[in-house]
């Protein structure tokens, strides 16, 4: 319990109200009535709940296409900046699942993950990113954590002068995937101004075009207007940009259907997304009635690696730091602009079924580390 919160008036009001209401109902002689009444609900609720979790359904194990193995030579260099918080309670899970992918995908060389500060303070992101790495054997895959805020120092941020280093060892060829607040990259260019020319391109999740409504609720965005300059900077970046925003992100949902395939699966590595995406997934399904969670950071991932699934528009963006301050995108479509607005998922089943097999191809990668530990072990 935070000191502030007990230097708060209506804390202790609270607790005086509490403590009154008990001894009101044992005076009156209905304090056991009351205990029962309350225990009953907490049950209700919890079988709701356990409802929403569980009862999805069964399906045969589809079909899972093996991808293709890549040279190394020809795999595109990634860097992922992020905002994990996957098996969090009552924290988003797209940004995990966008990385599983990442790690399983064969044309993508994963150089590291950068943290950021969005669905959770930079520390705790840090954690459960490295905790997913190091549950799946990735260790090798280094993870840097990044700014606590918009206001810190560049010289302080441990990932941005990575960024700028391991951009500038490779220039023109790594693409960085950013699905968090974008202070990082701000950093970045702040100690190396030629930062975002040097890199492949640049993919952006943040930003809406207009009210951002799902089933009847409006929802705040939480990207851009963390830190409105460094979105401007990131959109007006001397690089290739692509932008998913959150009415792009509200076509991916996945459902239950998709979540009973997953199950269906049965491998290690779709066996750990169940357990740790089941807890958001009840919660998103009761929340906003749409039977699901959207995959927003896989919105801004996958075009990396599959273009033909998406609508893109060609745009240019004239949100002021103003409008960026609410996440609001102000865009002029035209076939000359520099930056390439994804609309929607155009191809959902398509979507879904690349996840699928590279969280296959994964669990296979997950295999061949262990089985050589293993040997080199004896």
């Amino acid at each position: 319990m935070s000191e502030p919160l007990l230097r708060s008036p209506w804390f202790w009001i609270a607790i005086t109200l509490i403590v009154a209401g008990i001894g009101l109902t044992a005076a009156l002689g209905v304090l056991y009535w009351l205990i029962a009444a309350l225990a009953t609900a907490v049950l209700v609720l919890i079988a709701v709940f356990l409802v929403a979790a569980y009862a999805v359904g069964r399906v045969e194990p589809p079909r899972v296409p093996r991808l293709r193995k890549v040279p190394p030579s020809e795999r595109i260099p990634v860097i992922y900046d992020c905002d994990v918080t996957m098996g969090r309670p009552f924290r988003d899970v797209s940004d995990g699942l966008a990385l599983l992918y990442l790690l399983g995908e064969t044309c993508v060389d994963l150089l590291c993950v950068t943290t950021t500060y969005g669905n959770s303070p930079v520390d705790v992101t840090t954690r459960t990113v490295r905790h997913l790495l190091h549950r799946l054997g990735y260790d090798d895959v280094a993870t840097l954590p990044g700014a606590a805020g918009p206001n810190e120092e560049p010289e302080m941020n441990r990932a941005a002068r990575f960024l700028t280093t391991i951009v500038d060892n490779r220039p023109g060829e790594i693409a960085l995937i950013a699905t968090g607040s974008a202070s990082n990259l701000k950093h970045a260019a702040a100690l190396d101004p030629d930062f975002f020319k040097k890199l492949r391109g640049l993919y952006l999740l943040g930003g809406a075009t207009g009210p951002l409504v799902w089933s009847g609720h409006r929802l705040a965005e939480l990207n851009f207007s963390l830190d409105p300059q460094a979105a401007y900077l990131a959109i007006h970046a001397d690089c290739p940009v692509t932008i998913a925003t959150g009415q792009a992100g509200l076509t991916a949902v996945f459902r239950s259907p998709q979540f009973a395939t997953l199950q269906a699966l049965g491998d290690p590595v779709s066996r750990l997304i169940v357990r740790k995406t089941r807890f958001w997934f009840a919660l998103m399904r009761l929340w906003f009635r749409d039977d699901g969670f959207a995959m927003w950071a896989s919105v801004a991932a996958l075009p990396l690696t599959h273009p033909e699934l998406f609508e893109y528009e060609q745009v240019y963006v004239t949100s002021t730091l103003d409008d960026l301050r609410t996440g609001r995108l102000v865009v002029d479509p035209s076939e000359h602009g520099p930056v390439r607005l994804i609309r929607g998922v155009r191809d959902f089943d398509g979507f879904i079924l690349a996840h699928f097999a590279a969280w296959r191809h994964l669990w296979r990668r997950v295999s061949a580390k262990k089985q050589w530990r293993r040997k080199t072990s004896k």
